[in-house]
């Protein structure tokens, strides 16, 4: 193997961390395309979810009575995604807010069980959003998963590296592996 070919392959295997980034962030863009109703944004729903804290109280009541038509309504997404739901769920607090996302806790008191709720502003009216990949790339969140995974990745190939200059070293030294 030449030094040319070595080196090539070594900055391919060093680029997939970035490889992958690219691509959790296209299928989330593209997701992004398609991912509302445009039925749930109508001017009544606008009107009715105009406010983060409308948003979150019509959440209390659809996840203590397991109301899936409020829930989606509440999303506004094509495909609704299915929320734990119990009668002793109870909203507690503001729990973060970002540039885009409004994080509302909400409570199982029942199991002792703590449910964020992420809530953002689309078209003129706040949704749900649940943790899905179009929220992992937005809110930022891939960051600290992409930076752990490159850095593991990374250092697995200076220590493969360094193993097989160490192997390629004894061998022309002569001794055994």
């Amino acid at each position: 193997m030449t030094a040319k070919v070595g080196l090539r392959s070594l900055l391919v295997v060093g680029l997939i961390p970035f490889v992958l980034l690219g691509l959790v962030v296209s299928v989330a863009k593209v997701y992004g395309l398609v991912r509302y109703e445009p039925a749930f944004f109508a001017e009544s729903y606008t009107a009715q979810y105009d406010t983060p804290g409308a948003v979150a109280k019509a959440l209390e009541s659809a996840l203590q009575t397991n109301d899936s038509s409020l829930l989606a309504e509440l999303q506004g997404l094509r495909w609704p995604a299915k929320f734990e739901t119990s009668p002793t769920i109870t909203w507690v607090q503001l729990w973060e807010r970002t540039d885009r996302y409004i994080t509302y806790l909400y409570f199982d008191v029942s199991v002792y069980e703590p449910y964020p709720h992420h809530i953002e502003e689309v078209r003129d009216r706040w949704v749900v959003s649940p943790p899905d990949v179009y929220y992992f790339v937005e809110s930022g969140a891939y960051k600290n998963v992409f930076l752990i995974f490159s850095l593991i990745w990374w250092a697995s190939g200076i220590v493969t590296l360094g193993l097989v200059y160490l192997f390629s070293t004894s061998e022309r030294l002569g001794a055994p592996p």
